[in-house]
């Protein structure tokens, strides 16, 4: 009887034992996708609305204390914030599924080791939101709401330039009476992102943080065209418009132009992002041709 050469015998084996392998492996049946969950909790605000803007309102058994929309969570028990989540609460409600960010580390560890599955996600840039919204549709099974929801977010949130390319300082929850220790949005944000989109230049791009804290003379030294006030709750903030004028009349270096955009949208990574989106890009035509 012949012989197959030494390598033909080996890479038959190999293939036998793939194929074998193969076989093996189809035989066995794919795990089932999880049912829908029923009772959902959520704390940050971003992912309230996202579950609320994917029609998944009626799921929702609690809701974090900073969660103010839709009107309709205001009926939703309340469970804490951040640093001070009510677990007690949250047990009691009995939920089947957790939706939380990475900076709620500790209560994912808690709730998991209660047995209540958690959905972890981000959403601190606008390619995370989307796959934010993604993600809880899929999880929920409703898929399609989801898709729909992202292909309105890609054309809401479409590349849209003002003229000229200016300079734009954005305060974040800024005090009135105030330019020093002022909190701005620096790099990698949602708020630097929308900045790029309407073609305008953030002043402090080249920050070492995200949301630097800085003082009256950096603020200066940046010579930014236009500077928006960002506030987190509707109110009446000619205090924050006077205080850039008050600095406009001691130097040229101050900002030309001055804006307040308020609304609790303002500073929430979610669904509503593009209401933003369009407000930035009003306030800074607002402003005219700059000098």
């Amino acid at each position: 009887m012949s012989r197959l050469p030494v390598g033909s015998a080996c890479r038959m084996v190999v293939s036998s034992f793939l194929v074998l392998f193969g076989l093996a492996c189809g035989s066995e049946e794919s795990a089932p996708p999880p049912s829908p969950a029923e009772r959902i909790i959520a704390l940050a605000p971003g992912i309230t609305e996202t579950l609320f803007e994917l029609g998944l309102g009626d799921r929702v058994v609690g809701v974090g204390d900073y969660s103010s929309w839709p009107p309709e969570v205001e009926q939703k028990p309340k469970l804490g914030g951040l640093f001070d989540a009510r677990l007690e609460v949250i047990t009691s409600l009995q939920p089947d599924l957790a939706i939380l960010l990475p900076s709620e580390e500790k209560l994912r560890v808690q709730l998991e080791h209660l047995g209540v599955e958690v959905l972890t996600v981000r959403s601190e840039t606008l390619a995370e939101v989307e796959t934010m919204i993604g993600a809880i549709a899929q999880r929920c099974g409703v898929v399609e709401r989801g898709e729909a929801l992202q292909e309105r977010w890609r054309q809401e949130l479409a590349p849209n330039p003002v003229p000229g390319s200016p300079k734009i300082l954005l305060a974040v929850g800024r005090a009135g009476g105030r330019l020093a220790d002022v909190l701005v949005s620096g790099p990698g944000t949602h708020l630097d992102e929308l900045l790029g989109l309407l073609g305008a230049v953030n002043a402090f791009a080249d920050a070492p943080l995200e949301y630097p804290q800085v003082g009256l003379e950096e603020i200066l030294q940046r010579q930014a065209d236009i500077v928006v006030d960002l506030q987190p709750s509707p109110g009446n903030y000619d205090e924050l418009a006077l205080d850039w004028q008050e600095l406009q009349a001691q130097t040229d270096l101050a900002p030309a132009c001055a804006r307040v955009v308020a609304g609790d949208y303002v500073l929430v990574p979610g669904p509503r992002l593009p209401w933003l989106y369009r407000e930035l890009r009003e306030a800074i035509l607002s402003c005219g041709e700059l000098p």
